[in-house]
């Protein structure tokens, strides 16, 4: 795990989007509409993404270009980005691959992982690498992230270089995006190849680090870390292959664990909880002494927020100020976020896959990220963007919780893809 660089010069706005299939692509979706509303995607200076994060990222990239812009800022989000990317998840791009190559793919994986690309192409576009912005402090740099099977390191895609070579002038977007996303053993390993010469043997970028954190917890200056990943189920499995499986995601999960840590204590241990209220109010306070909700900066390190799917709002609210809760309280008055029990029991447990989404599931999961990214900026990071901005969850008629859990009963399954084709 990268070290923090001690005495380093750090600068920019940095968004790690981790992976998890389709289920994180629209968990984040949801993320990118509340910070595009906050006025903060629009500032952000590196986008590192992994795998399901990707694929939402590359579709962001395409969209960016297409406006001849640096950055990340659009008239009307659900026109231009959310919709036609809930339509783009709604179609299978596993199911196809997977039957056409299934008697050979195990010992000759190259077809399928060229028809991953493809379809990426197909879905998000055919837009170069080298068209994306390059490093610099009024553009946003895009990194996508896979892992390099041969020296078990991260390899990262950007429009300069690819690994340690300087990017092909004909590689897209979609490879980077593929590469990324090909989680074995159902895709990949991918050949990238510069020149006629392999450079890279490579597979799914979460394999090493689903959270894609590493390129922004050591250069940016604002880190903001967002992770759709699979949360730990404690039950121990009666499947003899399931149990197997279990000491493989227990190493996994320790060390998420120990990488989750490492980026919650370096965000906040440079705040100090003000108590005192008699002191000064926020209004009387120096810029260089702000102070948001009772949480004072009190030092220029780094500053930002970490949110997973599974993060709960009571987690959110331990010793928290009153105002806090009291602004929770009025927005709960409405609706602020699924029940404890609906996002553990069920959208946790959300298939991680690149199947087809239904309806019910692209807007459920566009809501939940909306909503965390909300309350994680309202409690950790409110100083980067404007919260006054009204809270409008993006889909209304996805919040009974009756018709959740009826749209949601068999989202876990990945043997009941013949049924969401005709959603």
């Amino acid at each position: 795990m990268e070290s923090f660089a001690i005495g380093r010069q750090l600068s920019g706005h940095g968004l790690a989007l981790s992976g998890g299939g389709y289920r994180a692509s629209l968990f984040h979706l949801g993320v990118t509409r509340r910070l595009h509303e906050l006025g903060i995607l629009q500032q952000i200076t590196r986008l590192s993404s992994v795998s399901g994060g990707s694929i939402l990222a590359g579709f962001l990239a395409h969209r960016m270009l297409e406006r001849n812009s640096a950055r990340l800022a659009f008239d009307d989000w659900e026109a231009e980005v959310s919709a036609p990317f809930r339509q783009l998840t709604r179609k299978d791009i596993r199911t196809g691959l997977l039957m056409r190559h299934i008697a050979w793919n195990w010992v000759w994986p190259a077809p399928r992982a060229r028809g991953l690309e493809r379809a990426f192409r197909k879905r998000i576009g055919a837009r170069r690498l080298v068209e994306l912005p390059r490093k610099a402090a009024d553009s946003i740099e895009f990194i996508f992230l896979a892992t390099n099977i041969e020296k078990g390191t991260p390899w990262r895609f950007t429009a300069e270089k690819v690994g340690t070579y300087s990017t092909p002038e004909s590689m897209t977007i979609a490879e980077a995006v593929a590469a990324s996303a090909c989680f074995p053993p159902i895709f990949g390993p991918i050949k990238v190849k510069k020149d006629g010469r392999t450079i890279g043997h490579l597979t799914d970028g979460g394999v090493y680090d689903n959270t894609g954190m590493e390129p922004v917890w050591n250069s940016n200056k604002v880190v903001l870390v967002s992770d759709a990943g699979t949360p730990f189920d404690f039950k121990v499995p009666k499947w003899f292959g399931s149990r197997i499986m279990r000491y493989v995601d227990i190493g996994r999960n320790q060390v998420g664990a120990l990488r989750r840590r490492a980026i919650i204590q370096r965000l906040h241990r440079h705040y100090q909880t003000v108590r005192d209220d008699s002191g000064p109010s926020p209004c009387e306070l120096s810029e260089d002494d702000q102070c948001f909700m009772h949480n004072r900066r009190v030092t220029d390190k780094p500053t930002g927020a970490f949110w997973r799917l599974a993060s709960l709002k009571k987690n959110f609210c331990e010793d928290c100020s009153e105002e806090f809760a009291t602004e929770l309280e009025r927005l709960e008055a409405d609706w602020y976020g699924y029940s404890e029990e609906i996002q553990q029991s069920l959208i946790g447990e959300i298939r991680t896959d690149m199947d087809s989404f239904t309806r019910a599931e692209t807007k459920i999961l566009e809501n939940h990220g909306y909503y965390m990214a909300d309350m994680a900026i309202r409690r950790h990071a409110r100083h980067l963007g404007e919260v006054s901005t009204p809270f409008r969850v993006p889909h209304r008629d996805v919040l009974d919780e009756a018709a959740v859990r009826q749209a949601l009963q068999v989202s876990h399954s990945r043997l009941h893809f013949w049924g969401r084709w005709f959603d």
